[in-house]
């Protein structure tokens, strides 16, 4: 009797290891940020080499090649909480709102600026050290962007946080310069969010008409 029992919890050993196993080789793979963000990138320069010379007299269609390769893997609720820092939490929801889509226009159009300032360029990044990565809440991807036509580099850091399997963005510093504490600074100097939110929203429209024009 004793045997057989000692044979059934054997069994069920081997079965849960088994199907841990399985389970584990089933399990998607943490994408590794390094690939994602140079893949990103690649894309974006391969888009924006199939549009043409004249992209930058079309920004509506910038835009859109920025949404639909860039703004994906940005983490636009992140970023714009800590932008606005404690204003984020007095803000109501419909306020959050309106604050993350016009914030998301303003980043792109922002992205969309500096294409057209620097079109020609080579992004070369740091491989991720260890294995650390592949657990960890948050990790940062440090690399050069270099022009192609001066020739002068400059040194980057991709901060990204886990999504699941992915990553996504919510911060990017160049020469250690943070792009979002430039916006924290800029927000901070508004007094209220009512009066913030009306001043972007008039920026982006404003953007969006001298962009047609």
């Amino acid at each position: 009797m004793i045997l057989k029992i000692f044979k059934r919890l054997i069994g069920g050993v081997a079965c849960s290891l088994f199907c841990l196993q399985a389970f584990a080789d089933l399990a998607p793979t943490t994408v590794n940020p390094v690939d994602l963000i140079q893949g990103t990138v690649t894309a974006l320069q391969e888009q924006v080499r199939q549009a043409g010379p004249n992209l930058a007299k079309n920004p509506q269609k910038l835009y859109a090649i920025i949404k639909g390769t860039v703004m994906p893997i940005v983490n636009i609720d992140q970023m714009s909480g800590l932008a606005l820092g404690p204003k984020w939490r007095q803000a109501t929801p419909a306020q959050q709102q309106q604050f993350v889509d016009q914030f998301s226009l303003l980043l792109t159009r922002a992205y969309a600026n500096a294409l057209i300032t620097v079109t020609n360029y080579r992004m070369t990044l740091n491989p991720m050290r260890g294995n650390a990565w592949q657990t960890q809440q948050y990790v940062a991807v440090t690399g050069q962007v270099t022009s192609l036509t001066t020739n002068q580099s400059s040194n980057l850091t991709y901060y990204l946080e886990r999504s699941g399997n992915t990553w996504q963005v919510y911060d990017l510093a160049i020469e250690g310069v943070s792009f979002l504490k430039n916006y924290q600074t800029q927000f901070a100097n508004i007094a209220d969010m009512a009066t913030l939110l009306n001043k972007l929203t008039a920026l982006n429209a404003n953007a969006v008409q001298q962009s047609a024009a």
